[in-house]
């Protein structure tokens, strides 16, 4: 009788147990969230924006947006900084209306989308990518973890004009930005330092409000 006591009392304690079961579904939630970006480059471009000032800013962003069906896209949209760090942030989403894309698009690029060719959204991204990563900058984790580079097309598919400028007058320029704390903005000039060497590359680091150090 007690072996059979214990043997009814096993089935009873993961039922009990509620963390399992929301761990789990947590778990395929997630893989059914990202199941479409990961498999990104099987649906048709619907099309590619950036901000009409984008070389002239630096720092811009460039969206693309990939056709799921007659009614939803998915997209990343790339914080691009073509002067010194490549791919900064980046924002991703899938099963998206498309009637809510557009109005999100006025956002992500100020209320002016500026449409551009498929093969110049590549070029400004992967050539932003190639110029951070000679200077020792990876992107943001995100463009990885989110399977934002899986709404890229292979970096070979598309020609590039080699007219994109990248750095500052022929250097990096590194801009601080508002989330960037003063020790990494510090660990980026010391990267650049060693990198590009003094008095190869230019910097403007804010520290508060006013307070700058331009070289």
């Amino acid at each position: 009788m007690p072996k059979k006591r214990r043997k009814d009392k096993k089935p009873r304690r993961p039922k009990a147990n509620t963390q399992l079961p929301i761990s789990q579904i947590r778990k395929v939630s997630l893989v059914n969230t990202h199941e479409a970006l990961q498999n990104a480059r099987q649906y048709p471009i619907l099309g590619c924006w950036t901000i009409e000032d984008w070389q002239e800013a630096g720092i811009a962003p460039v969206i693309i947006a990939r056709k799921q069906d007659d009614e939803k896209v998915l997209y990343a949209n790339y914080l691009v900084d073509l002067y010194c760090l490549g791919v900064k942030d980046v924002v991703v989403d899938e099963d998206v209306p498309q009637k809510r894309f557009e109005r999100a698009l006025q956002k992500m690029c100020m209320e002016a989308p500026h449409e551009i060719p498929v093969d110049l959204a590549h070029e400004i991204l992967y050539g932003a990518l190639e110029y951070a990563r000679n200077y020792g900058f990876e992107p943001h984790p995100d463009f990885t973890r989110l399977h934002a580079d899986q709404v890229l097309d292979p970096p070979d598919a598309h020609p590039r004009s080699y007219k994109v400028e990248f750095g500052k007058d022929g250097k990096p320029l590194y801009i601080s930005g508002p989330n960037e704390s003063q020790y990494q903005s510090m660990q980026i000039v010391q990267t650049l330092e060693r990198t590009a060497g003094e008095g190869n590359f230019n910097y403007m680091v804010g520290f508060g409000d006013a307070d700058f150090v331009d070289e």
